[in-house]
């Protein structure tokens, strides 16, 4: 009894204390409410009310069958409560019409939340949070407000793309968890060889989790409210299927593990078992894509031709086959367009890769062909029309226009992640909102936001992209343009502090250019797939001083430039390191790939001067840059493997590598550093040499 004592005396201070808290100034208000990632579609401040600190709130009071939302991560320790001054009330109610849609009230006297759905009620808590963290930051108040809101797209997915590697599984958890936050829905998980599959486990890669691993990740997913399907590729990206020895007879072509031969009947009996599994593995899911995109050899083998069909007939009869398979399950299947426009003649156009004013002539030269196929379309698959550039260009808003007025089902497909390493580069906000953009204008069932593994960066440098997806797919009526979007993405994902701070991967990202090719006389880091994997490094210098400078000179002015760049990036980050309270190790991960790329400068600089004078100090100013790398990749490592498995486990086999991929040219991380490796190899050896002489 006099412990309660106690601690009733010291609550009641508690509360005295929280109740003095000023009402916020018009500046703090206004940096809370317009920090909202995504930004909701109405809110109104009340500038001149108290609103109340998080401090003061107690708990959770329930009416009806409302309950506390699973997955909170700021009021975790909050309860239920009596209906009270301070308490979160929180209410089930058919006046909000839309399923997903919330209404938040925030006064003095506490905070109410009104929602149809319990949905409703976990996304309205989002945005609750989301402001409270932000108060807590800035020792406010919640401003007093009140916000209608709800999204303009049902379906708001993410691509986890598990081709090339497979993150830790806290992480993988983690994933869901900021993918909640961010009101994220959905996602498309494309999941290769890291399902242990019952039914071929040879398939399965030794690293890979159980069916019933994925599982409790979908029902962690589930819990909040994000619903995961499986992709599993077939009949082309099929590697990882036909580079084991048994199943080399699916080949369509017998030297390539490419592409699954469609007219094989031992085929389907493999894909079907792995789709089982994968459908088992993902119990809450609607979706099965089936994949279906870039298989260019199609019709080459015996058994395809003695069938008479062209290409385009081959994948449409195979597309049948795969979608009564995934309707039988209870999955709606869904399939890359791309191909389909290819074997008409219509690729160039659906992609915008020709002038507007040549679109119009183009598809009216070819659609004829196209129309040809249409009773072969499946009416229950979801065609996913992918452009990952300007979405709203004519070609792409005349293909989803075309799904439409033949009564077929379409889904958009944007980018966070093409084939970039290390990171991704350029303009992906302006090209993910472009896709809510032209929707507008041609009713899709939803856009997924792909994140690509050909290169394999890490999944912590796709969020802006991903947390873009988030804003411009929840709500695509406010014009909220690129640099707005990026100060909101700064303050909720480091803090408060870090709104008003310079964004520095545009610099980072200038780095680049010198880092994919610096090293190399011939090839590009990224796009393996343009040279067929094949690179060749910088020649070294001669026996004449600085001949090898004047070469290169270009280069090297690049270089020294790089360097400065570098320093200046490193400031910058220093500086959000000061002003971060979250997501450091975000931070940690930007600055490995800024001393990475910044190498390829400094080490250039370095062979230059030891190039132009062949002095004792040059030369062990480069020895000293040489052995530099081994300490910027055993950090870059170190910090890699705390969110991801980096080799490859004893045994795997590594594919045939079609495409040329960047991250599967080594079963270890040496891919990561491929040119740096290749190039220190020889000049260490071209100094040895020298030292010899």
């Amino acid at each position: 009894m006099k412990n309660k004592k106690i601690k009733s005396f010291f609550g009641g201070i508690l509360l005295a204390v929280a109740s003095v808290y000023a009402q916020n100034p018009p500046e703090i208000t206004s940096l809370i409410m317009e920090g909202l990632l995504p930004e909701p579609q109405t809110l109104v401040s009340f500038p001149k009310q108290m609103g109340i600190h998080p401090n003061e709130i107690n708990g959770f009071y329930l009416k009806g069958k409302a309950e506390i939302p699973f997955g909170l991560s700021y009021f975790t320790d909050k309860s239920q409560v009596k209906e009270s001054k301070g308490s979160i009330l929180l209410e089930l109610t058919r006046k909000v019409t839309n399923v997903e849609g919330y209404e938040l009230n925030v006064t003095k006297d506490g905070v109410k939340l009104k929602a149809r759905t319990q949905k409703g009620l976990f996304y309205g808590m989002m945005t609750l949070e989301q402001m409270a963290k932000y108060a807590d930051e800035l020792n406010a108040e919640i401003p007093a407000c009140q916000i209608k809101d709800a999204p303009n797209s049902t379906y708001r997915a993410l691509h986890i793309d598990l081709k090339h590697h497979i993150d830790k599984k806290e992480y993988m958890y983690q994933i869901l968890d900021k993918m909640a936050s961010y009101k994220l829905n959905a996602a498309i998980v494309e999941f290769e060889d890291k399902i242990k599959y019952d039914s071929y486990p040879q398939i399965g890669a030794p690293q890979a989790w159980s069916i019933d691993e994925w599982k409790d990740w979908c029902e962690y997913a589930y819990k909040l409210h994000i619903e995961i399907s499986p992709l599993i590729q077939g009949i082309g990206h099929a590697d990882f299927i036909l580079k084991h020895e048994e199943m080399k007879t699916l080949r369509e072509n017998p030297k390539s593990d490419w592409v699954c031969c469609p007219s094989n009947k031992d085929y389907y009996r493999v894909q079907f078992g792995l789709y089982e599994d994968a459908i088992r593995a993902t119990p809450h899911g609607k979706y099965l894509h089936v994949g279906g995109d870039e298989v260019g050899t199609l019709g080459t083998c015996p058994l395809c031709k003695k069938r008479g069909l062209n290409a385009l007939g081959l994948q449409m009869d195979w597309l049948k086959r795969v979608s009564d398979y995934a309707v039988k399950h209870g999955r709606t299947p869904v399939f890359w367009d791309d191909m389909v426009f290819k074997q008409v003649g219509l690729y160039a156009a659906i992609l915008d890769q020709i002038s507007p004013e040549q679109v119009d002539s183009v598809w009216n030269v070819h659609l004829p062909e196209l129309n040809k196929h249409i009773r072969s379309f499946p009416k229950e698959v979801v065609y996913m029309r992918w452009q990952y550039g300007n979405a709203n260009q004519p070609g792409n808003k005349k293909a989803l226009k075309w799904y439409y007025d033949n009564g077929l089902r379409v889904m958009g497909a944007t980018a966070a992640q093409t084939t970039y390493a290390m990171m991704p580069l350029g303009g992906f906000v302006e090209n993910i909102r472009s896709f809510q953009i032209a929707r507008k204008e041609v009713p899709v069932e939803g856009v997924l936001c792909t994140a690509w593994d050909d290169a394999s960066p890490l999944f912590d440098t796709f969020w802006p992209g991903f947390i873009a997806h988030a804003q411009y797919s929840w709500n695509n009526q406010k014009e909220m343009n690129k640099k707005e979007f990026n100060r909101r993405y700064r303050m909720a994902e480091f803090g408060c502090g870090a709104a008003s701070l310079d964004d520095f991967r545009p610099l980072l990202e200038s780095t680049f250019s010198l880092w994919e090719t610096g090293l190399l006389d011939e090839g590009v880091r990224r796009s393996l797939y343009r040279t067929g994997g094949k690179f060749k490094v910088m020649s070294l210098p001669g026996e004449e001083k600085g001949e090898w400078t004047h070469k290169y000179q270009q280069r090297i002015d690049e270089a020294r430039k790089g360097v400065l760049k570098t320093l200046r990036v490193n400031e910058m980050l220093t500086n959000y390191r000061r002003k971060a309270i979250r997501n450091t190790y975000s931070l940690q991960v930007f600055e490995c790939i800024n001393e990475l790329t910044g190498y390829t400068a400094e080490l250039l600089v370095a062979l230059s001067d030891y190039d132009c004078k062949r002095d004792f100090v040059s030369r062990n100013n480069l020895l000293a840059c040489i052995r530099k790398f081994d300490v910027i990749r055993e950090n870059m490592e170190h910090v890699y493997s705390q969110t991801r498995v980096l080799d490859q486990p004893a045994g795997y086999k590594l594919p045939m590598n079609h495409h040329a991929h960047l991250a599967i040219q080594t079963a270890n991380s040496d891919w990561m550093f491929l040119y740096e490796i290749k190039f220190l190899q020889e000049l260490t050896t071209y100094l040895k040499c020298l030292n010899n002489e």
